[in-house]
């Protein structure tokens, strides 16, 4: 398998695909893009998730910056919130977020904190392959040597002030109403970062009152899948029983997706946490004709909810960065992607688990409802997914054959973001199958399918499934 290159980030396994030369080949890439943009030498944070490979990575890549803000083990939120609050010019952050230990890869930031925009994302691949081939001695010589001698380097560790900015920035964002409800209600939630970066945020749970009992808390030391979902996290159910607690929250490696377990072992769709958090914002605001921004595979269930408010919606091709994009071009209150668990939540420019976990705690502590039964109070979507290996080679035949099927049938299709980004097929007001090609794992197709009705939503699954295989 190669290096995976996509707007989300590169991705590859440690000592294979991805070395400390590649990311000093990276490092130098974004470092000579943001140089030729800024006119002058540009100044970075680096932070990383917690797999083994990562502080190697790191090292790689402060040979290269000559002003590096080391914010060391932080999650992907709060190392964007260090770009902006160090007033910096960008990122990189070493992380693989949900793929197996055995992976490692890079999220490069902009100015604003947010992911590097396609464009310019493309603009730095386009870099790396043109110089990925050259012998390490040409490469130091032509390229990262080339106007001067090893360049002097100014490294400030900010860590522990990092995590402390963040936990001040949660607590803003959520409001001392929402907290001094949240004290009140004696809250219990057990939280899961399985030794992910998400190992940096039991404080500020605590600091609101809520009781938390962590499990899995050894950085570096993974005891599930690294991807949070309803099989990985399935023994969380025994933890609440044990532990009396309300629900509970397992994380990714970088700590931007959080996924919650109910007591009866059922995973909350991430589908109904952006709908849970829309209504929540939206219920507070003058949200009439308010745009809240999802990908195209967004289920039915916010768009009722938005409906509710006389709020829009609109959508876009699957990628956080074109959702940050449209909530800033339309001053959105609330947007995200709920077929990846990720709300979005002003003024950040990625999802936020932790922000996300706050919400649905404030939302518990109005309503004063068990989590299940203010899930179970939304109407009923069922959306499902199935990932099929398919040749990547194929992508343009295999497009155009779900294409023709559907168009025979005489549904609307909406497409996003060309060849590579969504088709969404219309079957009625409530049901529609998506399909697109995984931009983080070269040889899979990612179907899904969502409707108000079960079966009728399994048969979209198998009849897409058979398509594409």
């Amino acid at each position: 398998m190669a290096l995976v290159e996509s707007f989300s980030g590169i991705r590859g396994i440690y000592g294979r695909d991805l070395t400390e030369d590649t990311a000093r080949r990276y490092a130098y890439c974004l470092c000579s893009f943001l140089k030729e943009r800024l006119k002058r030498e540009p100044k970075i944070v680096i932070g990383h998730d917690t797999r083994e490979s990562s502080p190697k990575l790191k090292d790689s890549v402060i040979d290269v910056f000559p002003f590096v803000v080391d914010a060391g083990i932080a999650t992907t939120p709060a190392l964007e919130l260090a770009v902006r609050d160090y007033k910096l010019d960008g990122g990189i952050i070493i992380t693989a977020s949900h793929n197996p230990k055995e992976y490692n890869g890079f999220k490069f930031l902009d100015s604003d904190g947010a992911v590097l925009r396609p464009k310019d994302i493309s603009e730095v691949i386009k870099r790396f392959n043109e110089i990925k081939n050259l012998t390490e001695e040409d490469f130091l010589n032509k390229c990262l040597h080339k106007e001067s001698a090893i360049k002097p380097h100014k490294v400030e560790k900010k860590h522990n002030d990092l995590i402390e900015r963040y936990n001040k920035y949660l607590l803003k964002i959520i409001g001392k109403q929402a907290i001094n409800l949240i004290k009140h209600r004696n809250l219990k939630i057990i939280l899961d970062p399985n030794g992910g970066a998400a190992v940096t945020l039991k404080q500020i749970f605590e600091k609101i009152g809520v009781k938390v009992v962590e499990i899995n808390n050894k950085a570096g030391e993974f005891k599930r899948k690294i991807e949070p979902n309803a099989e990985s996290l399935s023994y969380l159910k025994e933890e609440i029983k044990k532990n009396n607690a309300d629900f509970a929250a397992g994380f990714d490696c970088d700590g931007d997706r959080v996924e919650l377990i109910l007591p009866d072992g059922s995973l909350v769709s991430g589908h109904y946490l952006v709908a849970m958090v829309a209504d929540d914002i939206l219920s507070g605001i003058d949200s009439k004709n308010r745009i809240v921004v999802t990908n195209d595979a967004a289920s039915g269930v916010l768009k009722e909810v938005c409906e509710r408010y006389k709020a829009k919606i609109e959508e876009v091709e699957v990628g956080e960065i074109n959702v940050v994009d449209s909530m800033l071009s339309h001053n959105s209150p609330i947007g995200g992607e709920g077929s990846a668990s990720g709300v979005i939540i002003p003024p950040s420019r990625c999802r936020d688990g932790a922000l996300t976990l706050l919400f649905i705690l404030k939302i518990m502590a109005k309503k004063a409802k068990p989590l299940q039964q203010i899930v179970d109070g939304y109407p009923k979507y069922y959306n499902i997914r199935e990932a099929v290996k398919f040749n990547p080679k194929e992508l343009a035949k295999t497009r155009e054959k779900i294409k023709n099927h559907y168009l025979g049938k005489g549904f609307i299709i909406k497409e996003t973001g060309g060849i590579t980004g969504g088709l969404k097929v219309i079957v009625s007001k409530k049901s529609f199958v998506w399909f697109r090609a995984s931009k983080t794992e070269a040889d899979m197709f990612r179907i899904i399918a969502d409707s108000d009705s079960e079966r009728e939503a399994e048969k979209l699954l198998k009849e897409g499934v058979n398509l594409v295989k």
